[in-house]
């Protein structure tokens, strides 16, 4: 049984004027906030400034900034009320046990079939990444759970809610997904950070994807923003082992961006889950 995603408070929300202005105050205080600090890493990185936090912890600093946003936005559109719903949402952990083993068996699926769509397209094979590597994933999604639940309370808990009524499961996704990959878009110019090799436009294709994914977790658990969360988390730590790997080898040996064939699974996968499933389990979740 799934119940019906947790809504903000019917009575404002299905105003549209109120509802744009909500979704205007989460992106402004989520932009200002991340890029901020974002922004400090980009010049401590290029050695503009001088700061004693390093670029992994401004990165994770920054992670906030959807949280705050949806705080604020929660706050102005329903006081109280609306921040203890988003509260709810993120604590919300009853759910089926097979959603469970989607969020965390579903993404190493997707990196071990990209891995292999790597060699398929030419990918060298690495050296085995090292035990220690494997055994770390684990932490490594427990570590990686609360940067993820900050996001995932903006982007699930706070917009998704808000953007699925007026303009349907699909273009909202997409609106997100293309939202959350700009914001990503100062990390770029960070060098230690590692993603100045994986084209942008890549990046916005792997949200989007991801976007879709966790619209159809968010309303087939009925409103969970903890179960995006954890999917978020995971897809995160799995590349460990397997970037490890290719990391081993020679910088000009290396071939292809891992993360462009595990882009291409996810949106595979994105598409044969709209199809499958129907437009009800994107749309809204079921009642028993």
């Amino acid at each position: 049984m799934n119940e019906l995603p947790l809504q903000p408070n019917i009575s404002r929300a299905t105003d549209k004027k109120l509802a744009t202005t909500t979704l205007s105050i989460f992106l402004a205080v989520t932009f200002t906030f991340t890029w901020l600090v974002l922004g400090l890493a980009v010049l401590a990185a290029n050695r503009l400034i001088a700061l004693s936090l390093s670029s992994a912890v401004l990165i994770s600093i920054a992670t906030l900034g959807p949280a705050l946003g949806a705080i604020a936005a929660a706050g102005y559109e329903s006081g109280r009320a609306g921040i203890r719903n988003l509260m709810v949402q993120a604590g919300r952990c009853r759910v089926g046990s097979r959603w469970y083993f989607i969020v965390l068996v579903g993404p190493a699926l997707v990196m071990l079939v990209g891995f292999l769509l790597w060699r398929v397209l030419g990918g060298p094979s690495p050296p085995a990444p090292p035990l220690s590597a494997w055994l770390s994933v684990p932490v490594l999604i427990i570590a990686l759970l609360i940067p993820a639940l900050f996001e995932e309370v903006g982007w699930r808990g706070l917009a998704l809610p808000r953007l699925q009524p007026r303009y349907g499961w699909l273009l909202s996704s997409l609106i997100l997904g293309i939202i959350w990959a700009i914001w990503h878009l100062p990390i770029w110019f960070i060098p230690d950070a590692g993603f100045s090799t994986l084209p942008f436009p890549i990046f916005m294709l792997f949200t989007v994807a991801l976007s879709l994914l966790f619209t159809w977790l968010y309303n087939g658990t009925g409103g969970s923003v903890l179960l995006p969360a954890l999917a978020h988390a995971a897809i995160n730590a799995y590349p460990l082992p397997w970037n490890t790997a290719v990391y081993l080898l020679p910088e000009s040996a290396r071939g292809l961006h891992l993360q462009i064939p595990v882009t291409i699974v996810l949106v595979v996968l994105a598409i044969v889950l709209i199809l499958l499933t129907g437009p009800l389990t994107f749309a809204a979740a079921r009642r028993k």
